[in-house]
This record gives C-alpha cells, sequence and structure tokens, in this order.
C-alpha cells in the first residue's frame, strides 16, 4: 500500500500555495544590473512584444517579500530574502505573467475602462457604508503613496489574465474530487532525523570568496544614484481663520485617522488640517515657480543627491525621468520642491569590499548546502528507524517537530508528499531531515466541505494548466532578459 500511494503521490497532492525553495547559489541581486541600452532604461526584460518594467518588478517583489515575511511572522530580512533567492523568483515570475499577457493578446483579449472601473468600484477596501467611495478610494491610494495610474495600469495586466483563466478554466470531475478526497485524508507516520549546520563552523576561504564575486560581479551592484538642482517653495504662513479650517477639514476628513483607521475629530486634526490647508494655497504659486524653471525664467538655488536605497524625494517622480527633466512640485516637508535631474549616475558593479558581505550569503548557501548533502548520505546509508523521532504528518495539519519551524515542517510535508520514495534526506536551508515512511492510511474524513475540496480541485487543474501553457509560450515568444543573473 504504501509503495503505491508513494508511487501516486504526485496525483494526489493539494496544491499547498507555498513555493518550493532552492537554497543552492541564492544571493543578493540588484536591480541595478541593467543592459545599458538606453531604450531599455524603464524594463529588465523584454517578452514578445511587452516589456517588463522596473516597476512591473518591484511590485512582483514586494508581493513576494510581504508573503514570505508572513510566513516568517514579520522577522524576514533582507539578508534571508536574498538566501531565498527571491529577487529571481521575482523576475521569473514577471516574465510568466508577460507570456501570458502575450498569448491573451494575440486570442484578442482585452481590458476597458469599463472593466477596470467595475474591478475598482467592486473592491470592498474602497467601500464606504457598503457602497464605493471615490474619495476614500483616492485617499487609500495617496496613504499608500500609489499613483492612480499606476494602480490602474496594474490593473489592467491582473485583469487580462483573469479574463485568459476564466476562458481556458477546466471543469472538475467527480473523479478529481475523490482523488483530492484521498489527499487530504493522507496520513503518514514517518520516522526522521534532523542534522544542522552551524555556520560558526564553516570557514570562509577569501580566494574562493572572491572567485565567486569575479564570476557573478553583475550580480552585486550599486544603486542609481539621482543628482538634483533645486528650489524649495515653502507654504505660505497663512492665518486661517477658523471657519475656513473647518470647512476644509469636514472637505477632507477622511485624511486625518488615528491608528485604528477611526477618523479624528477636529480638534485632533487641526493643526494637521492647516498644515494641508497652508500647502493648498500655495500649490499656485509653487506651479508657478515650476513654469519659471522649466522655461529659464527662474534659477534652482539648492542642489540634492541620494541613491534609489536612501531616496528623500518619491521615486515613483522619477521613474520615467531623464537628465534636464524638470519635476512638477512635490510636497517635501513644509512646502513644494521643484527638481531638475542634473545627472543620473547608472549602477556599476561594487568593487568586492562593498560587496563581499553580499557574496558572502551566497558562499554560505553554497558551503551549507554541499556539507549537508554529503552529512546526509552518509546518515540515510545507517539510518536506524527505530530509534529516530516519529511524527504523524498530513497534509491538512501543520505537526509539531522538535527542532524545525512551522515553516520548515511545511516545506518537509510538501516535499514528502511530492516524493515517489519512501525513504530519503530533504535540505530545508541549514538543516536537512533524514526520514522513512514507516505507515501510511487513508483516513475517512467527514469535516472536509465539498466545497473547499472543490475549489482546491479547481484551483489545482487550472493552475497546473497555466504552469503547461506558460511552458509551451516558452518556445512561441522571445524572451530577452536585461538583468544579468
Amino acid at each position: 500500500m504504501i509503495t503505491w500511494m508513494q508511487r501516486h503521490k504526485k496525483y494526489l497532492v493539494v496544491t499547498i500555495w507555498i513555493s518550493t525553495i532552492a537554497f543552492v547559489g541564492a544571493g543578493f541581486v540588484g536591480w541595478g544590473a541593467y543592459d545599458m541600452n538606453s531604450n531599455r532604461a524603464t524594463s529588465v526584460a523584454k517578452v514578445g512584444h511587452r516589456n517588463v518594467s522596473v516597476q512591473d518588478l518591484n511590485d512582483k517583489y514586494s508581493q513576494l517579500y510581504s508573503y514570505y515575511n508572513n510566513i516568517f511572522e514579520g522577522k524576514l530580512t533582507q539578508e534571508k530574502a536574498a538566501e531565498l533567492g527571491l529577487e529571481n523568483l521575482a523576475l521569473k515570475s514577471s516574465i510568466q505573467e508577460s507570456l501570458l499577457l502575450n498569448f491573451a493578446d494575440d486570442i484578442g483579449l482585452s481590458v476597458s475602462d469599463d472593466d477596470i472601473i467595475r474591478y475598482i468600484a467592486s473592491d470592498e477596501n474602497f467601500h464606504k457604508d457598503g457602497k464605493f467611495d471615490k474619495n476614500l478610494y483616492y485617499d487609500t491610494l495617496r496613504r499608500s503613496r500609489i499613483n492612480p495610474k499606476d494602480y490602474e495600469q496594474s490593473l489592467r495586466r491582473v485583469i487580462l489574465i483573469d479574463k485568459l483563466r476564466t476562458a481556458l478554466k477546466l471543469d472538475v470531475t467527480k473523479d478529481d474530487i475523490d482523488l483530492l478526497n484521498a489527499s487530504f485524508s493522507m496520513q503518514d507516520i514517518v520516522g526522521l532525523s534532523i542534522l544542522s549546520v552551524n555556520p560558526n563552523d564553516i570557514k570562509v576561504d577569501e580566494a574562493e570568496l572572491k572567485e565567486l564575486w569575479e564570476k557573478s560581479k553583475n550580480n552585486y551592484m550599486t544603486k542609481t544614484i539621482y543628482n538634483l538642482e533645486t528650489l524649495f517653495v515653502p507654504s505660505k504662513n497663512l492665518d486661517a481663520n477658523e471657519t475656513a479650517l473647518s470647512e476644509y477639514y469636514n472637505e477632507n476628513k477622511s485624511n486625518y485617522r488615528d491608528n485604528e483607521d477611526k477618523i479624528l475629530p477636529f480638534e485632533s486634526a487641526k493643526d494637521m488640517a492647516a498644515k494641508d490647508l497652508m500647502l493648498e494655497q500655495t500649490k499656485s504659486l509653487a506651479l508657478e515657480k515650476y513654469v519659471g524653471v522649466k522655461k529659464g525664467e527662474i534659477k534652482t538655488d539648492g542642489f540634492m543627491s541620494f541613491d534609489e536605497d536612501n531616496a528623500t524625494l518619491p521615486l515613483d517622480e522619477f521613474k520615467d525621468a531623464k537628465v534636464a527633466d524638470v519635476l512638477k512640485p512635490i510636497i517635501y516637508k513644509d512646502g513644494y520642491m521643484i527638481a531638475r535631474i542634473k545627472d543620473i549616475v547608472a549602477p556599476t558593479p561594487m568593487s568586492f569590499e562593498k560587496a563581499k558581505e553580499y557574496v558572502k550569503v551566497a558562499y554560505m548557501a553554497e558551503k551549507s548546502k554541499k556539507i549537508l548533502d554529503e552529512k546526509s548520505k552518509d546518515a540515510l546509508k545507517n539510518f536506524d528507524v527505530k530509534n529516530a523521532i516519529k511524527a504523524t504528518i498530513s497534509r491538512d495539519k501543520i505537526a509539531k517537530i522538535d527542532g524545525l519551524t512551522d515553516f520548515e515542517v511545511s516545506n518537509f510535508i510538501a516535499q514528502v508528499f511530492n516524493s515517489p520514495n519512501k525513504k530519503g534526506y530533504i535540505v530545508l536551508g541549514e538543516k536537512a531531515v533524514i526520514y522513512e515512511i514507516l505507515e501510511q492510511k487513508l483516513l475517512t474524513n467527514k469535516d472536509i466541505s465539498n466545497a473547499l475540496v472543490f475549489e482546491n480541485m479547481a484551483m489545482l487543474k487550472n493552475n497546473e494548466l497555466m504552469q503547461d501553457l506558460t511552458k509551451e509560450l516558452q518556445k512561441r515568444y522571445k524572451v530577452e532578459e536585461y538583468i544579468k543573473r
């Protein structure tokens, strides 16, 4: 029974939407490692007739980082994200998405403005008293520092892929439901042993570290630097009367909220409203100064320089800008900043000394994986399952296994159930688990709802379809990457 079920597990698997992580050589990859062709300055790849913009890639990375940070209970660091290879995963995901978008374009699918309006209007995040609220929509985006045009453009991609999924949707059959029920009810009793590597025991060979940097130096880039000539327009120091201030507050009170997202009363929001009102009344003057700077009639009198990781002004304002462009007034401190782009310093490979700590992450991951593989192969030959830790694992529960975090247990369970082998080992970062399946059962689970089973099977089948489609589309559409990995 065990042998048969192990052989057929891949067909009985419930998709757990956690990517299996490869820890080999996952290092820091800067977005700056671009092909320097000026026509590609705002893109990281071209797929068919569609470009993958830097913004698309950043959005995808943010989604993945947020997802994994939730898994790590808010403790995901940039170093760990680099070790997990989130940068490469974001690029791969963006390219796969663009393959599907190309196909959707070619078969005649499109997204209208009405589609976007309906999508936004149905989003409960923008509802007030059960109805769509336009002011809440713009306020929510503003507080998140998201440009509405950028948000609506990203929705076009989401809606188009959703239309493609709907057009290709596969139905769920009774046999599918039976298979999935079996997967939900599958339970293994395993004997296991946990091996680990202490990073402090890994000796870093400086020559090997430098050799690794030499091979991949284009992966370790400096950040883009922006040099700006500036003119600051302070807000007018106006003594607004109480009536005018109260009227302004009433028109914009949804902007003033406490930590629980409740609207602040007038007295509590008064100072903030006064500041915003002064900015509002200064806006026309700032626009006049902007036109003057643009025409060369008004000179700038300041200078500002920063890189993309330490931006003094919102980076969204710069993404399409070129040298000599004058940016429209940007709210800055108690006024507006007008900026002319004097220079944009493109990314260059970091020196070995500057890149050393990033390279070390990849180096340690490589060494750790190699040591664990060797230790695991030796341990597997002499694995004494009788004296091993015993654990009962299943798809619908996260077992408690001493020595493993919940995330590591989830990853371990996913890989065991995906493997046709009764015995083996699984590497989980700085740990490895030797295991052998002792017993396997199909339980009767009356608590599983038909709706849940149907939903998961529909997701599983259609996700598999999209993966297969993506593989085929790689043969149809040319993929050019401008980031060196």
